[in-house]
């Protein structure tokens, strides 16, 4: 029938927070009998009590998933389910009262039997069990307000990397054949005054408003980019993306981790970036494949899917292409590569800066200054002070290349290690 997996996650009597794991979180593999079955023997239901719950399944290699699921248990059916008469249960027999003996009492466990906790954490959540699905968006959505667990940017993005391009929500998001598609727009060709109003960055800077001056002009191009900053960020996981990267010069996906709090600088990438995928859309670039931890905003520390509290695994297609490993720590090399912010990840673990809470992101931009080097066929310098309008000078080399520069994203799963 095509179906793979039944994952359900569930409270009893307590609401669900989101995609939380909830006391069940259960991945089903295989079907027993025909049906996709979970069953807690050990769960004691009452009537009236409620159980809150969402479910996902994948089915011929598409996930789909049913949120804010709640059912009430009105009365009780036997294993063939066939109802029962409540009125005729006999009465529950009470065990004989005993005392308790000498030494130490076992607790109450706080989690179900199955769960095992994970080394995973989730903003808002106590705990959550090993290898529990914890973020699912498969993007089965009709318009940007159905997709409750992302916001979308407005505004121009700046340091460290001054890309040539402003994100903007009108025109340049959509959805089609169950993914996001994010697009890059001339911006000479679209005219939108409310861009000030909505801007998501720091209000009265640079980010929310600017005036074309001179060689000062606007961001030729707008993008689209969409974060779970305010609904869902985590420490240490398993990240999954499907998508299809853009073809065109100078286009640069972002399917990134993005640290929650700056706890070790706002600058230059001083609390990091993590790559989950990245290849540069010109041709001579886009068969290199790069991923992992962005520490410093210039080489070697520009350059995952499994997020470890002691390293970073990068996979493709479930072939594993590369490790990431702190050893002492990423400070220790990061100091004897010059980076100066280097210092200010001994105040971490051995992963720092990647030891805090990450949320997701997903986007495109054009150019900046730090992704591709000065070459000849480049248009632009990245220490030059025209390089956005020198970028827009060229626009009848790069522009022709941009047949297939949709960003498309089939779904993104995040798991507990």
């Amino acid at each position: 029938d095509g179906y793979s997996l039944m994952a359900f996650h569930g409270n009893l009597n307590v609401e669900m927070e989101g995609l939380e794991a909830g006391q069940w979180a259960r991945d089903i593999t295989k079907a027993k009998n025909g049906q996709w079955v979970f069953r807690d023997r050990n769960a004691e239901l009452k009537i009236g009590d409620t159980i809150y719950f969402w479910t996902y399944v994948i089915k011929n290699g598409l996930g789909y998933r049913q949120d804010n699921g709640e059912w009430t248990v009105t009365g009780y059916v036997d294993e063939e389910g066939k109802e029962i008469d409540t009125n005729k249960l006999p009465p529950p027999t009470e065990a004989p009262t005993q005392r308790p003996g000498p030494g130490p009492q076992t607790p109450r466990p706080t989690q179900a039997p199955s769960c095992q906790t994970s080394q995973t954490a989730v903003m808002g959540l106590n705990g959550v069990c090993k290898g529990s699905l914890i973020f699912s968006e498969e993007f089965n959505r009709n318009n940007l307000k159905e997709l409750t667990n992302w916001e979308a940017e407005s505004k121009f993005p700046e340091e460290p990397d001054y890309p040539f391009n402003v994100y903007m929500t009108e025109g340049t998001m959509k959805f089609e054949d169950s993914s996001l598609v994010i697009s890059p727009i001339l911006l000479e060709d679209y005219k939108y005054e409310g861009f000030i109003h909505e801007c998501t960055g720091a209000v009265d800077t640079s980010e929310c408003k600017r005036r074309a001056d001179g060689a000062y002009i606007l961001p030729p191009v707008m993008t689209g980019k969409v974060t779970t900053k305010h609904k869902f960020s985590f420490k240490f996981g398993r990240v999954e993306i499907r998508a299809k990267l853009p073809a065109g010069s100078w286009l640069v996906p972002e399917l990134n981790l993005e640290p929650l709090e700056n706890v070790y600088g706002t600058r230059r990438y001083e609390s990091g970036l993590i790559r989950v995928a990245f290849a540069k859309g010109n041709d001579v670039y886009a068969k290199k494949l790069y991923g992992g931890p962005v520490l410093s905003d210039t080489d070697p520390y520009r350059t995952l899917r499994y997020f470890y509290a002691d390293g970073l695994q990068l996979l493709v297609d479930g072939e594993q292409y590369g490790v990431v490993s702190p050893d002492e720590g990423f400070h220790t090399s990061a100091r004897e590569n010059a980076v100066p912010h280097a210092a200010n990840w001994l105040k971490g673990s051995v992963m720092a800066p990647l030891d805090q809470m990450f949320y997701l992101s997903l986007g495109l931009r054009v150019g900046g200054i730090h992704d591709f080097q000065d070459e000849n066929d480049k248009p632009w310098r990245n220490k030059g002070n025209k390089a956005t309008v020198s970028f827009y000078n060229a626009k009848d080399s790069w522009f022709p290349t941009w047949y297939d520069s949709n960003l498309k994203v089939d779904y993104v799963r995040v798991y507990a290690l």
